[in-house]
């Protein structure tokens, strides 16, 4: 058996029947680097390939003088920046879009959860006098803010408006910033900060802390394990609190914050007789369009002079999380199912924007 799932294990068998290949078939084709099993392999620079394995892997050196920690060190901080840049690219582009919305740029979305708004411009201390007003009521330092709906409801669209925007500049600042700290670690518990603060972990922005662990891991800058692997720390700071923090804040002033719903999910959502549309990926923005329109009577009326019986929308992956919590769309499966919903035969179209396809 190779996934959980009865259906998908049907689908599975019927396309190793068929010869077709699936991500299963390659994870159990492809074997494990020899060399990074018992040692490490750095080609970060022109004179390398370098690898140190076997017995003697430990007492090894690079061309560079880099020993086997160092070369491990290195290797890793790389992931970390590499997966720190795509969730904090992700971040970004949501943030761009709240700018976007905050100028009246884009029409399509607009702000559904004023009260997630102006907990975060709180957070934030964005400068506007709503935010101060309501700041000096509830005399909070950190973290996020409970607002009566009346509170809520008393902000005017303008004000909304100039909030949201500079709530994404100051987002936007986090990025370029070269020195001080990003804004949302304080929203961390105190003795947790504390620690980061101690230890000289505190990241200076997201951008910074990225390139900085690239010029790090370059060929003879920091060839010292304990420090590259403080950096790792650092980096992986600014994709929690820099990047997967600030998507969902961004997520839920846009497109409203998720409340329980109730949905299925596996590949059974298909409908033979129905267009099966699948929105996949990692960003909600292009996703939640199609929800928004995929009930158009206009849409759902050419489906059925072409023989349809109507519209299915299911999620796939990362973005199938966010349609369902937020509108309950219900999800064909996760990561290890794209291909398999594909083989069924009977999507007609899977849209994908970012990550994870």
């Amino acid at each position: 058996m190779k996934i959980a799932d009865a259906i998908s294990e049907f689908v599975v068998k019927e396309a190793t029947r068929r010869g077709y290949e699936t991500i299963f078939d390659r994870a159990q084709n492809v074997k494990p680097c020899p060399i990074r099993q018992a040692g490490a392999c750095c080609n970060v620079c022109h004179m390398g390939p370098c690898r140190l394995f076997g017995k003697s892997a430990g007492e090894a050196k690079g061309i560079c003088g880099a020993g086997v920690d160092v070369v491990i060190a290195r290797n890793f901080l790389r992931m970390v920046a590499g997966g720190t840049a795509a969730h904090s690219d992700h971040a970004r582009g949501l943030v761009m879009t709240l700018l976007s919305v905050s100028r009246g740029e884009i029409k399509d979305f607009q702000i559904r959860d004023k009260g997630k708004l102006l907990s975060i411009a709180m957070a934030m201390d964005i400068d506007h006098p709503s935010v101060k007003e309501l700041r000096g009521e509830h005399r909070v330092t950190e973290g996020d803010f409970d607002l009566t709906p009346w509170e809520v409801e008393s902000l005017t669209d303008e004000d909304t408006m100039e909030i949201a925007e500079k709530v994404a500049l100051k987002h936007l600042e986090q990025f370029g910033q070269q020195t001080g700290e990003l804004v949302y670690l304080k929203r961390a518990p105190k003795g947790t900060y504390k620690r980061w603060e101690d230890h000289n972990l505190k990241p200076r922005g997201v951008d910074r802390e990225i390139v900085e662990a690239l010029h790090r891991t370059t060929m003879g800058v920091d060839q010292d394990a304990d420090s590259l692997m403080d950096h790792t720390l650092r980096v992986g700071f600014v994709d929690g609190w820099g990047g997967c923090l600030v998507t969902p804040d961004m997520s839920d002033i846009l497109f409203g914050t998720p409340t329980p719903q109730r949905s299925a999910g596996n590949l059974a959502v298909l409908k033979e007789e129905e267009v099966n549309v699948v929105v996949h990926g990692h960003e909600p923005t292009l996703a939640q369009l199609i929800v928004d329109i995929h009930e158009d009577p206009e849409i759902i009326s050419y489906a059925t002079n072409k023989g349809a019986k109507g519209i299915n929308l299911a999620g796939m992956c990362c973005t199938a999380n966010e349609i369902m919590t937020r509108r309950g769309i219900q999800s064909a499966g996760s990561f290890l199912e794209q291909e398999l919903a594909i083989m069924t035969g009977i999507v007609d179209v899977m849209v994908v924007d970012v990550q994870c396809a």
